[in-house]
């Protein structure tokens, strides 16, 4: 006997974005079902558990928490009841090639400080230029892109968005990130640490707009953050709140949509059927075209799309320490710009990539075992190539070798568990295409611009949320892509 059940919205996803968008609508008074297909919510946001170890699958890095506390709040509740954090006191510790370090914070003075001693004066004089003017076009042209769906012309021409013109046709949006960061800075070392900004969106720094400047204001104006009980604690306080909500959740589901009319109609099985006024995607709009609507033509026309990165991921447990590593790690690689050649043009698996080192023990030690530390290692791949057995025994060996010219240890021998995450089991858990990050990358100077929207004109009432398209990948810009769909529907 099949079952028939109506909602006002159906969400397909329950990761971040799928549950904020739930907790959005609930609040305007829609009743809402969400679907998932894997066992439990939180997409990338999971974490591993292994011999007194633990780990956050994916994101390690928050900023702009009060785009959490907000969601707890539009319910009158206490956000710290649900969800807490600190501040770290660390932006990143980068570490060259010459065995030479640097340290950035929040904390201006102490950062030109470190830039001082490690290079000269006016470096330190240069960051602050940089980062003033990072925060600007942030805030600028945050008003264009990142608060709402992607303008239209006829918003272009409105005198709000008119005073913001002379940040969106500077200089500065017509040349690469790292055009812009070599004008701003001597150093090639200031010029790698700016650069490296361009992975937060999966992005060559080579190739993408120096637009993605303003990339780094969350992190060096406003800080950095750290949940005290992991990342993952983030879905839990969003996920417990939907259940007390009464929003409705089914897992371990697959679902096919069909526009009908006027509304969609949708199956989970041979027992669940319904239909529902609203269906918003919360995944990778590739794998919902494929699997959940069926709609090949714009599976194709996306696909052309060129994809972000993906990534190797290496979860070790060592049962000693590396007191030179912070909470954020980066160790760079030989030659940056060959490595994203390779990533981007040749489309294959660097040989010799920089290296992002997470430990989240250092702040909280019930994720590791006594005595030692979790390391979340993780490299850019391309979402392209493949990352079989031997590429990824080379680049443990890469990794280990490259620890060991740096801080003088050879972990191999004290690795005691270890997990790993590649493009097939990022793509399989996720659904992400091609295993790609961020969805498609943002090589381009209009990138921002033809990002996949919130809204597409080939259905009504159908709406789009998450890492993969617009505004972007990253917990702040997946917790504003769920405040713009709300905010589109209501």
């Amino acid at each position: 006997m099949t079952t028939q059940k109506k909602y006002d919205a159906i969400i397909v996803g329950a990761g971040l974005a799928g549950i904020a968008c739930a907790l959005r609508l609930n609040k305007k008074g829609l009743r809402v079902l969400v679907l998932e297909k894997n066992d439990k919510p939180g997409g990338k946001l999971s974490e591993l558990h292994s011999q007194g170890f633990r780990w956050d699958q994916g994101p390690s890095l928050l900023t702009e928490p009060e785009n959490i506390n907000e969601l707890f709040e539009l319910y009158g509740k206490n956000p710290s009841d649900y969800f807490e954090f600190v501040k770290h006191s660390e932006s990143c510790r980068y570490f060259f090639n010459d065995n030479s370090r640097i340290t950035l914070s929040s904390n201006l003075q102490n950062t030109k400080e470190e830039i001082k001693e490690a290079i000269s004066a006016d470096e330190a004089e240069n960051y602050e230029s940089y980062i003033s003017n990072s925060k600007k076009n942030y805030e600028n042209l945050g008003a264009l892109f990142l608060n709402d769906s992607i303008p239209s012309l006829l918003k272009f021409l409105h005198p709000k968005f008119i005073k913001h013109y002379p940040f969106l046709l500077s200089r500065t949006m017509f040349r690469s990130l790292n055009s812009h960061n070599a004008s701003k800075f001597e150093s090639d070392k200031m010029q790698l640490i700016f650069n490296r900004f361009g992975t937060y969106n999966g992005s060559n720094p080579y190739q993408m707009s120096g637009l993605y400047s303003m990339i780094p204001n969350l992190e060096l104006n406003d800080g950095t953050y750290f949940p005290k009980n992991g990342m993952r604690s983030i879905i839990d306080g969003l996920y417990k709140l939907a259940l007390e909500e009464n929003i409705e959740f089914s897992f371990e589901v697959l679902v096919e949509v069909k526009r009908e009319l006027s509304e969609y109609t949708y199956r989970i099985d041979d027992n669940i059927s319904g239909s529902s006024k609203l269906v918003i995607c919360a995944i990778d709009p590739i794998s919902f075209y494929d699997y959940v609507l069926k709609d090949p033509p714009l599976s194709i026309k996306y696909k052309k799309e060129e994809r972000s990165t993906s990534g190797l991921v290496f979860y070790w447990g060592i049962d000693t320490k590396i007191p030179e590593l912070g909470l954020h790690n980066i160790l760079f690689s030989k030659d940056y710009q060959e490595e994203f050649n390779t990533i981007f043009k040749e489309q294959k698996n660097s040989l010799e990539p920089t290296v992002y080192i997470h430990i989240s023990s250092l702040l909280n030690p019930n994720d590791a075992a006594e005595n030692g530390q979790n390391l979340f290692v993780m490299i850019n791949t391309s979402s392209i190539d493949t990352t079989d057995d031997v590429y990824m025994e080379k680049m443990k060996q890469y990794i280990i070798d490259k620890i060991q010219e740096q801080f003088k240890i050879d972990i191999r021998n004290h690795i005691v568990t270890e997990n790993y995450w590649d493009k097939a089991s990022i793509e399989s858990l996720t659904g992400s295409y091609q295993g790609a990050l961020y969805g498609a990358a943002s090589n381009k100077f209009d990138s921002a611009l033809k990002r996949h929207p919130n809204k597409i004109k080939k259905y009504d009432n159908l709406y789009f949320c998450g890492g993969a398209v617009h505004p972007g990948g990253g917990i702040p810009l997946v917790l504003r892509s769920a405040k713009i769909v709300a905010n589109l529907i209501t």
